[in-house]
């Protein structure tokens, strides 16, 4: 029987490897010889619930959703990234909020210069900028046990009122500067305050009176503050 000569077996094997499928990079069929298989990414309902925390935790819900956050809370709460650093100005805070459920005059928004937010109301300092349903905005301060005043609740033409028994979506801005801190309502100013008058140092995050169920998306920080 004759023999086939050696490159013509060499030439046949290497026709069979080219029939075979190329692998993708990165997934579970690499091209990196001996890569191991990317890891699937978890379920955004898990990142989602371990990218907050939240004080008090007890009787607040956290429900992840497609593209934002449902606050559902029993007593009122601040919350705020997991994995905030500490700011100082200039930046800029900024959420968009659609309350689903709750009464006109409960207030709902912006966190920032946040220090001691995991201790009792009593060791914590904040400055928040809140909206409530008939569309008044407040400004105010805590400290420790102090909530000093800073605006009082006033009613902007700029933001968009609860209908009947409807909540209606906001966006809420706060733009900290060293000297002076400016607060926007769906793109339009509603106050400008003084920065000395406010705690502008610390962690950023979100304030939600007690009792609503708020859906809550587009939580971003960003350099740069007041213009």
């Amino acid at each position: 029987m004759p023999r086939t000569p050696l490159p013509l077996i060499l030439l046949a094997l290497a026709a069979c490897a080219g029939d075979a499928p190329a692998r993708r990079e990165g997934g579970a069929d690499s091209l990196v010889p001996g890569a191991p298989a990317a890891p699937s990414p978890p379920p955004a309902g898990a990142q989602a619930a371990s990218a907050w925390r939240v004080n008090p935790r007890e009787g607040v819900t956290l429900t992840p959703g497609a593209d934002g956050l449902l606050v559902e809370t029993g007593p009122h709460t601040v919350l705020w990234p997991a994995d905030g650093a500490d700011l100082a100005p200039p930046y800029t805070v900024r959420a968009t909020f659609h309350k689903r459920t709750g009464r006109l005059h409960e207030g709902y928004g912006l966190v920032f210069g946040g220090a001691g937010l995991d201790a009792p109301e009593a060791g914590q300092t904040y400055s928040y900028f809140l909206l409530r349903g008939d569309g008044s905005v407040l400004v105010k301060r805590r400290a420790g046990a102090e909530t000093p005043l800073v605006r009082d609740w006033t009613r902007s033409p700029a933001a968009n009122r609860d209908g009947e028994g409807v909540g209606r979506e906001n966006t809420l801005e706060a733009r900290v500067g060293a000297d002076t801190t400016v607060f926007l309502v769906n793109e339009v100013e509603v106050a400008r305050i003084a920065s000395g008058e406010l705690s502008v140092r610390g962690r950023a995050g979100l304030r939600v009176a007690h009792d609503l169920a708020l859906d809550v998306r587009g939580f971003r920080v960003d350099a740069g503050g007041a213009q």
